[in-house]
């Protein structure tokens, strides 16, 4: 049973994250101090600091925006007409996300790569979007179970690393990054039938 104190500390946990969100979108992450976050939010800064430093409230804030793009619902996700198409349809939102805010995207990846923050909710999804994957090349080729999960790792890395490589730019294009996505899609899909 959740106390008025919880409550009351997820209210300004949640006030901590919407201000340091809207302060790295504005500024941009260097830019923005805990201080800044603490007046932003109308907490102390130890409030600040007790949902976490900085690059902490980073990743809380990416990890959120994540977790909404993944609860699209999924009709919307992985309609394509081929296995190529129907995986960008899946890593696109993600795509979008990261193209959408370069410089958070570079420090985010960064953080994740130093390993100093890591992201459970970043383990879940990738655990989930593998499952997605897979399940997509078993509806749409003719792929075995065994086949289309190794494919599905594959797909993974190769859209992890091209996002993670493409965030080291000054600028990040969806494009560019999805027609990448599709070469190395391509070369997962190749020697199956689609369905």
């Amino acid at each position: 049973m959740s106390t008025l104190r919880d409550q009351q500390r997820e209210e300004t946990q949640t006030r901590v994250l919407d201000a340091a969100h809207r302060l790295f979108v504005e500024r941009g992450f260097e830019a923005v101090t805990v201080r800044d976050i603490a007046v932003a939010s109308g907490v102390s800064v130890g409030s600040v600091m007790a949902a976490g430093d900085k690059e902490a409230l980073l990743v809380r804030v990416f990890d959120g925006l994540i977790e909404r793009q993944h609860a699209e619902p999924p009709a919307a996700r992985g309609d394509g007409e081929s296995c190529i198409d129907r995986m960008l349809d899946l890593v696109r939102p993600f795509v979008t996300l990261f193209t959408g805010h370069p410089q958070l995207s570079r420090v985010y990846a960064a953080i994740q790569v130093s390993g100093k923050q890591p992201s459970p909710l970043f383990t879940h999804l990738a655990e989930l979007l593998i499952d997605e994957i897979g399940t997509l090349v078993v509806r749409a080729t003719t792929a075995s179970p065994e086949d289309a999960a190794a494919r599905a790792r594959a797909a993974y890395f190769a859209y992890i690393g091209t996002l993670f490589s493409m965030s080291s730019r000054e600028t990040i294009d969806a494009p560019e990054v999805l027609d990448s996505l599709r070469s190395s899609f391509s070369v997962i899909c190749a020697n199956v039938e689609v369905a």
